[in-house]
């Protein structure tokens, strides 16, 4: 019960650090406190763990109650035996160790390195020992990955270990053979037959596709630069042939492992008119007049006026579709088809007063039995919000440059969630 008691001094200390009955009790219970943590590191003699965690409970204690007592009795008194029994405590932990990373029990031995380098940074080579037994198994299991030809996976495992240890040179060359070996390249190709607005859009598209491809920061994706694209149509007019195109052997390297191709299929926009309709209503106003009473009060009353009402409606709808394929079979690897509807609709009206009400009139100088004013406040409300809305409406080459970001983004995580390896 010692060591609640001496924090609850500790806490009522650091509010009055003066106060001499805290002051008094805190010498009691600190003391009693050390000396009964220090009694029980002197009766674990011949037990050398269980002597280090107890001298290091003790000495904690000390330097936490340094600050309200005297503890110079305790400071050092028992260094030299406890450098005796660290040094023996470490000793056998190490050889320890050193037996479990010989038989491959990395987890096990790691545990085990991680309290020699907590007790006593910089002990023998405990850290070596501690990289090794870190590295070693993941490395084993990146070697077997990349022999199984799983070049993602095996750098997969690699990337966050290299960034722990970046000097370990196996694990960068391994890391760097199994991108080399895993590229995979992509030329991304146009359809010639997509005429017109699809194809100015398709072209939009494909630029657009390429920022994202490289947005996903896929490392085994490589894009080929279009200059290459003759090179590749060569190879394949002559693979057609029969033949081989001596200028695509001497350059296979640039050959992609696969065509590319996101088209725009269908285009459908429509520019809404802007429609404009004169409409009647009312508009109120107040005049002062005399009650019963004599007292001034105020009379709603209502000028028959008119107002402009405006309209107007933006409309699109794309197809897209995704083709990939395989370059040395022309086999189609995947078909993706993508969809993208937009629309954006202004709805406002001009008109210079204020507090004004929907309603029909026939002369608006003199009353007529077929008037219908609506003097409703949800309805004015409603008039005042439409005076106040936005005459802008989104055309359709925006919702355009909206469905192409939206088609290179899915093309994207499409070939993304493709992992593709040679």
């Amino acid at each position: 019960m010692l060591k609640p008691a001496v924090t609850e001094y500790k806490k009522a200390l650091d509010k009055k650090p003066n106060k001499v009955n805290f002051l008094i009790a805190m010498e009691h219970r600190g003391s009693a406190l050390l000396e009964e943590l220090y009694t029980n590191y002197r009766f674990a003699d011949g037990n050398d763990s269980l002597s280090v965690y107890r001298f290091l409970e003790a000495t904690k204690w000390t330097t936490y109650l340094k600050k309200y007592i005297s503890v110079d009795r305790y400071e050092g008194f028992y260094e030299v035996d406890y450098q005796q029994q660290l040094s023996s405590y470490m000793t056998a932990v190490y050889n320890r160790s050193k037996l479990l990373v010989r038989s491959r029990s990395f987890d096990k031995a790691q545990i085990r390195l991680i309290e020699l380098e907590t007790l006593k940074p910089g002990f023998r080579d405990v850290k070596e020992l501690l990289t090794f037994s870190e590295v070693e198994p993941i490395y084993t299991k990146a070697l077997t990955l990349f022999e199984e030809g799983s070049y993602r996976a095996a750098y997969a495992v690699i990337e966050p270990i290299i960034l722990k240890y970046p000097k370990q040179e196996e694990l960068s060359a391994l890391k760097d053979e199994a991108l080399s070996r895993g590229t995979y390249r992509l030329g991304i190709i146009s359809d010639p037959q997509i005429t017109g607005k699809a194809a100015a859009i398709s072209a939009a598209l494909q630029s657009r596709l390429i920022s994202a491809l490289y947005g996903n920061k896929d490392p085994f994706i490589e894009l080929l630069d279009r200059t290459n694209f003759n090179l590749l149509q060569n190879e394949q007019q002559a693979i057609i042939n029969g033949g081989t195109s001596e200028e695509a052997v001497t350059q296979e390297l640039l050959s992609a492992h696969a065509y590319l191709k996101v088209v725009v299929t269908s285009v459908d926009e429509e520019e809404g008119s802007l429609i404009s309709q004169n409409k009647t209503g009312y508009e109120r106003y107040y005049v002062n007049k005399k009650d019963k009473e004599g007292k001034t009060v105020k009379e709603a009353k209502y000028n028959k006026v008119r107002y402009r009402e405006f309209t107007k409606e933006n409309k699109v709808h794309y197809t897209a579709q995704l083709t990939l394929t395989d370059r040395a079979t022309s086999k189609i690897i995947t078909v993706e088809s993508f969809e993208y509807a937009n629309s954006d609709r202004t709805h406002y009206i001009d008109y210079s007063g204020n507090n004004l009400f929907p309603g029909y009139w026939k002369y608006q100088n003199k009353a007529h039995h077929s008037d219908r004013p609506e003097i409703n406040e949800s309805k004015r409300r409603q008039l005042a919000r439409l005076k106040q809305a936005s005459r802008s409406v989104k055309s359709p080459i925006t919702m355009r440059k909206d469905a192409v970001a939206s088609f290179a983004s899915r093309s994207a995580s499409a070939v993304q969630l493709l992992k593709l390896e040679p």
